[in-house]
């Protein structure tokens, strides 16, 4: 946010064929033939595929559940992957509830000495998330949309990204506003001190590499 210079994406996962169902939607049809995790470790696989073709200073930002982190098949998609580990960037999903932390804090922390950098998604959009970021000690906190949605207006969100960035600060996180679709919240989050932000309004989804140029 001080330099107004982009330093990352987050992929998106879109199918092909019929859109009447949301991808949350078609990960959750997985789920039902047991077919998740490997749907999981697939995107993930898509999308460091897709992004050895951005600019080398940015870094990729992708979605797992807690279970996908811990297979096995995740650490050989980033040894594979022509993307250095620096360069990428794990978002932890809700998805799943994690009952015990030490097994996951194990299985990701060979990655982060590799320089992978871990984030926890959609924070403040629940208790799941909170639990998160006190156990994993994640290196990005994603401010949920539901709070940075009007922000500009609202005194007790602002409150609370105030709280936020001074809590990141504390651990040593770097907040990152979600879903910046004003300008006016752009300049609510860049006051409170966040230290970055995405949204429709800083970037729309691009498969184009002359949109990447750009970006870089």
């Amino acid at each position: 946010m001080k330099t107004g210079r982009v330093v990352g994406v987050e992929s998106l996962t879109r199918f092909s064929g019929s859109q009447e169902l949301s991808p949350e939607a078609r990960f959750m049809e997985a789920a039902s033939i047991g077919l998740d995790i490997e749907l999981e470790i697939l995107a993930f696989r898509t999308a460091l595929t897709t992004a050895a073709g951005l600019p080398p200073e940015l870094y990729v930002a992708a979605n797992l559940s807690p279970r996908a982190c811990l297979d096995p098949r995740l650490g050989a998609a980033i040894v594979e992957s022509a993307i250095p580990p620096r360069r990428i960037v794990l978002e932890v999903t809700e998805r799943h509830e994690v009952a015990n932390y030490q097994p996951l804090a194990e299985a990701l922390a060979p990655l982060r000495r590799a320089g992978l950098r871990i984030a926890v998604d959609d924070a403040g959009a629940g208790f799941a998330s909170m639990r998160h970021i006190l156990q994993l000690k994640p290196d990005l906190i994603k401010l949920d949309r539901e709070i940075i949605a009007g922000i500009d207006t609202d005194p007790a969100q602002r409150a609370l990204g105030a709280a936020m960035v001074g809590f990141s600060s504390e651990i040593g996180a770097a907040l990152v506003a979600e879903g910046i679709e004003t300008e006016a919240e752009l300049a609510a989050v860049t006051k409170l001190g966040m230290a970055a932000a995405q949204g429709y309004l800083l970037g729309r989804p691009s498969l184009r590499p002359e949109d990447w140029a750009n970006w870089g």
